[in-house]
């Protein structure tokens, strides 16, 4: 049976403006006569209805206005200023050989998790790697998953050649903390991205945290090939599969210039 009480409305605040009933992603909501009203319980608690009601008319008990924090635009950015924040960003390949406190890594996360999902999901767990003794073979594993494709992909060759003759660590660049994102092995591939979308998150809170960040992209792909050797090594909780990989640590060094890219390549379609 449908349920329609989850929605609470104020009749004589609500202006009828509809914003709650053009942003609901599922199209829960529609007009009625004392304002909205619930069409269809396909509610995936978003909470949008809530945050952009303009008059507070209306409350959903799914996702309640208490539990919400209103916006302050004082507190956002400038253009300019948030433009420079994401160019700042850089990938960080030396670390300090400090741990990075548990509470810290915590409070990254915390933030992390507030990313998109796919459908509100928010199915993502995260699985923190902080043993160096741990860290290490996961090195070892990743070359060996490489070492084992390099008729399938020439590139990694000069890498693993590098590893084998320095025992320099080309895969997790020394970096005292490890962090993978993990989902349902069962959920559909519509949503492996959530996690991803989540380590981004981390990657731009880390520096006001005094962190620096890497993709660990080797280790995350041998992970995602479901290689035996790696799966072992990271002893993921059952049923859960890797969908994304980061090292963090407290950076050797800080850089002093905004490197260029490329020119903007756009398309537009018909």
């Amino acid at each position: 049976m449908m349920d329609k009480d989850f929605i609470r409305l104020n009749s004589e605040a609500c202006i009828r403006c509809g914003f709650c009933i053009d942003d609901c992603p599922t199209c829960v909501l529609e007009m009625g006569e004392a304002g909205p009203q619930v069409r269809e319980d396909q509610c995936i608690e978003c909470g949008h209805c809530v945050s952009v009601c303009p008059t507070e008319a209306i409350d959903n008990i799914r996702t309640p206005r208490a539990g919400q924090e209103t916006i302050d635009p004082a507190k956002l950015p400038s253009k300019e200023s948030a433009a420079y924040f994401l160019r700042t960003r850089r990938s960080i390949r030396g670390f300090r050989p400090e741990p990075v406190p548990r509470e810290t890594v915590l409070e990254l996360l915390d933030l992390a998790r507030l990313a998109p999902t796919g459908g509100n999901t928010q199915n993502v767990q995260f699985h923190i790697i902080d043993n160096r003794g741990t860290l290490k073979k996961v090195t070892e594993a990743a070359m060996t998953w490489a070492k084992g494709r390099l008729n399938l992909a020439p590139h990694l060759a000069s890498m693993v050649a590098f590893h084998q003759a320095t025992g320099k660590d080309n895969v997790l660049r020394d970096a005292p903390c490890m962090i993978l994102t993990l989902m349902d092995e069962t959920t559909a591939p519509l949503f492996r991205q959530n996690g991803r979308f989540m380590l981004t998150y981390a990657e731009l809170y880390a520096p006001v945290l005094g962190l620096g960040s890497c993709w660990a992209g080797w280790a995350e792909a041998a992970a995602i090939s479901g290689d035996p050797g790696i799966l072992e090594v990271l002893n993921l909780p059952p049923g859960r599969i890797v969908t994304g990989a980061i090292v963090v640590g407290i950076p050797r060094y800080r850089h002093r210039r905004i490197p260029a890219r490329r020119p903007l390549a756009v398309s537009w379609g018909d």
